[in-house]
């Protein structure tokens, strides 16, 4: 992207290259491509980039721009917090739409073992109980997040991967999970991960 500057104003912020008059002088739009940085300055056209908004937890308010030597950087300053009462409404239903998912693979065998068939294996009857639990005190958490903050925080919550190479050496990287959607509950139909050695909060 490319702003229009002049006389320390911007006057507008191009999305893609378009024919320029300036002055009394008309650019072809292939300009954007065929000048250097520096002649395309020289004109009053300069790169732009803008600071994004997370518009899951903010309303974009009026844009301001900084002129620097080398670029312009649009940033909403003015800008407002969603309700996060309504953002916590959200992750509950996210919460209870991801467990019963995850159940709704195995129902069958639960309708099968209640119609006097074949029992639940114990392992899917763990599993299925572990999914039910974690998703009540998933509820419980969120319902106890008191601001915008905490929740930003329960959505992309630190934790430590730590995983093998092909040579079997280990490394540690940073995941931010988002504690409203993933569900630690083993599988005990998930293939098995061979470099997965570990995940823990930070």
């Amino acid at each position: 992207m490319w702003s229009q500057v002049s006389g320390g104003q911007v006057l507008r912020v191009l999305s893609h290259p378009v024919p320029l008059v300036i002055g009394d002088t008309q650019y072809p739009k292939n300009i954007f491509t065929l000048w250097s940085k520096a002649e395309l300055k020289a004109i009053g056209i300069m790169p732009y980039r803008e600071v994004p908004v997370d518009t899951r937890y903010h309303y974009s308010g009026t844009v301001s721009y900084e002129i620097t030597e080398d670029e312009v950087v649009g940033s909403y300053a003015s800008q407002s917090d969603k309700e996060y009462a309504k953002l916590k409404l959200a992750m509950l239903d996210r919460t209870k739409a991801i467990a019963s998912s995850l159940l709704a693979r195995d129902d069958w065998m639960a309708v099968r073992a209640s119609e006097g068939g074949t029992a639940i294996p114990d392992n899917i009857k763990a599993y299925r109980v572990a999914v039910r639990k974690e998703s009540n005190d998933k509820e419980t958490a969120i319902k106890a997040l008191g601001n915008l903050d905490a929740v930003k925080l329960y959505e992309a919550t630190p934790y430590i991967e730590t995983r093998k190479d092909d040579d079997d050496k280990e490394y540690e990287s940073e995941r931010h999970l988002d504690l409203a959607t993933h569900y630690f509950a083993e599988d005990p139909l998930a293939d098995d991960d061979p470099a997965f050695v570990s995940l823990v909060k930070k």
